[in-house]
C-alpha cells in the first residue's frame, strides 16, 4: 500500500495552514492599525509645529512677517534620522520663507477666489527623494493693507513614525508567534488524547487470537463509529465463513470416517482371498463403496459451496441444465427400470449460478430415483411463467409424511425407511442453493402418489438472454 499521512499529521497540517492564514491576516491588520496609531501620534506633533509657526505669523508695516519658533521644529527632529522642512506663503501664494518645492497633495483641485480654503490637511509625499508626511495649515490674517489666508506647510521625514509602526508590529508578531506555538502544542496534545481510543482499539484487536471474531464493543468517538460498525460487519461475515469451514471439516471427518474404514476392511479382505471369483466379488464391493464415498465427498463439497456467499450469477438456459441432469441420472434410472423424463419449454432463461442450480436439480432427481420403486415414473418439469420460473421434480414413490417436510432439509437427516445409501445432504444442499437464489422450496403430495417438490424462483432473479 502507498504510505499516507497519519490522522495526527493531517489534522496538524490543516491547523498549521489555518493558523498561518490567521497569522498573516492578523499581521496585515496590525500593520495598518499600528501605522494609523503612529500617524495619529506624530500628526499631532506636526500640527502643533504648524500651529506654532502660524501663531508667529503677522503683518508688520503692510508686509507679512514670520518669526519661526525653532524649538517647535526641533521637537519634530528629535532623532538623528528625521528631518523637518517648512514653508510659509502669503494670501497671494507668494512664498515668504522656508523650503521651496514642498509638493502639494496629488489630485488637489484648484481653489476659486470665493471658495473657502480647507484650514488643515495631512498627506504623504516625496520630497528630496525621501518619503515625508506633510501638514498644511491655513491661518487668516488681516490688516488695513492686507488680508487673507497665510499658508503654513510643515513636512517631516517618516523615520520615527515608520520605526514606531514596525516596532509595534514586531511586538504583535512576537506575541502572535508565542500564541501560535502554544496553540500548536495544545493541538498536538489534544489530537493525541483524541486518538487514544483508536490506539486502544488497535491494541485490543492486536491481542485477539485468529479465531476470536466477537464484535468490537469498545467505546470510541462518534467519528469512528462507522469504522467500528464496518469492522463488526466484517467480523460477522468472517464468523459465518469460519463456521461454514468448521462445519465442513466436522461433517467431512464424521461422514468419511465410516466409508473409509469400510473400504480399508474390504480391501484387506480382498487381499486375503485366493479364489478369483471371491476376489472379484470383494473388489465389486470395494468399487460400490468407492462410488458411494465419491458421491459423499461430492455432496460435502457441494454443500460447502452452497453455503458460500460468492456465487457466480449469470443468465443461462435452465432447460439445458435439466436435460443434462437426465443424461447424468439415466443409467441409474435404467438400472431401476424407472421412466425418467423432462417436461417443459425447449428454452428457459434464468439468472443464477449454473453449477449450483445444476447440483440442486441433480440432488432432487437423485432423491427421487433413490427412493422410488421399480417401474415408477420420475419427471423433471420447468414452467416458464413469464417473469417467474418454477422447477418441479415429481415421482410416484413412497413419498414423505407431511410432518417431516421441514425436518428432511436438515443436514444428515434420513427417515427410517430411507435407503442406507443416502448420507442426508441432498435436500440440505437444495435448501442452501434455493436460499442463495431467493427461491422457495415447497413439498407436496404427488398427483399419483409419491412426492412433488416445487422450487419457485422470484421475478428479480430473471434475466434476459
Amino acid at each position: 500500500m502507498k504510505p499516507t499521512w497519519s490522522i495526527r499529521r493531517r489534522i496538524l497540517a490543516w491547523l498549521f495552514l489555518a493558523m498561518t492564514m490567521v497569522f498573516s491576516a492578523n499581521l496585515l491588520s496590525s500593520y495598518y492599525t499600528n501605522s494609523a496609531a503612529a500617524n495619529r501620534a506624530y500628526d499631532r506633533l506636526l500640527l502643533a509645529s504648524a500651529t506654532a509657526i502660524a501663531e508667529r505669523t503677522a503683518i508688520k508695516k503692510g508686509l507679512l512677517h514670520v518669526d519661526i519658533p525653532y524649538a517647535a521644529l526641533d521637537m519634530l527632529a528629535s532623532t538623528a534620522q528625521d528631518r523637518v522642512f517648512y514653508a510659509v506663503s502669503g494670501p497671494n501664494g507668494e512664498m515668504i520663507t522656508g523650503y521651496e518645492g514642498i509638493p502639494e497633495p496629488t489630485g488637489h483641485p484648484q481653489r476659486t477666489q470665493d471658495q473657502k480654503p480647507q484650514l488643515q490637511s495631512f498627506y504623504n509625499a516625496t520630497y528630496k527623494n525621501v518619503p515625508v508626511r506633510v501638514v498644511v495649515l491655513r491661518s487668516f490674517i488681516s490688516s488695513q493693507h492686507l488680508s487673507g489666508y497665510a499658508t503654513v506647510t510643515v513636512a517631516q521625514t517618516r523615520g520615527d513614525r515608520d520605526g514606531l509602526t514596525f516596532s509595534l508590529l514586531r511586538d504583535s508578531a512576537v506575541w502572535m508567534l508565542i500564541i501560535a506555538i502554544v496553540g500548536a502544542i495544545a493541538a498536538w496534545i489534544g489530537v493525541s488524547f483524541g486518538l487514544r481510543p483508536l490506539g486502544r482499539l488497535r491494541e485490543a484487536l492486536g491481542r485477539r487470537s485468529p479465531d476470536d471474531v466477537r464484535p468490537v464493543l469498545h467505546n470510541v468517538p462518534s467519528e469512528f463509529q462507522p469504522l467500528v460498525s464496518a469492522i463488526n460487519s466484517m467480523l460477522h461475515r468472517l464468523d459465518g465463513g469460519l463456521l461454514s469451514m468448521r462445519n465442513f471439516i466436522s461433517d467431512a471427518s464424521h461422514q468419511l470416517k465410516t466409508p473409509l474404514a469400510s473400504l480399508q476392511v474390504q480391501g484387506e479382505m480382498a487381499l486375503r482371498e485366493t479364489d478369483p471369483q471371491a476376489v472379484r466379488a470383494a473388489l465389486t464391493k470395494v468399487n460400490i463403496s468407492v462410488q458411494r464415498t465419491s458421491r459423499l465427498a461430492q455432496q460435502l463439497l457441494s454443500h460447502a459451496r452452497a453455503t458460500d456467499d460468492r456465487a457466480a450469477f449469470a443468465v443461462f438456459d435452465f432447460a439445458n441444465v435439466a436435460r443434462e441432469t437426465i443424461e447424468i441420472a439415466l443409467p441409474q434410472a435404467i438400472q431401476k427400470s424407472i421412466d425418467l423424463g423432462y417436461e417443459g419449454p425447449e428454452h428457459v432463461k434464468i439468472n443464477g449460478d449454473r453449477a449450483l442450480l445444476g447440483e440442486l436439480v441433480l440432488n432432487l432427481t437423485d432423491n427421487a430415483l433413490k427412493y422410488a420403486p421399480s417401474q415408477s415414473i420420475v419427471t423433471i418439469a420447468l414452467e416458464d411463467r413469464g417473469k417467474q420460473v418454477r422447477l418441479v421434480v415429481e415421482d410416484n414413490g413412497p413419498g414423505i409424511p407431511a410432518a417431516e417436510y421441514d425436518h428432511v432439509f436438515e443436514r444428515f437427516v434420513r427417515l427410517d425407511k430411507a435407503s442406507a445409501e443416502g448420507c442426508g445432504l441432498g435436500l440440505a444442499i437444495v435448501r442452501e442453493v434455493a436460499n442463495h437464489h431467493d427461491a422457495t422450496v415447497v413439498m407436496k403430495d404427488g398427483a399419483h402418489g409419491g412426492l412433488r417438490v416445487e422450487v419457485d424462483f422470484p421475478e428479480q432473479k430473471k434475466g434476459e438472454g
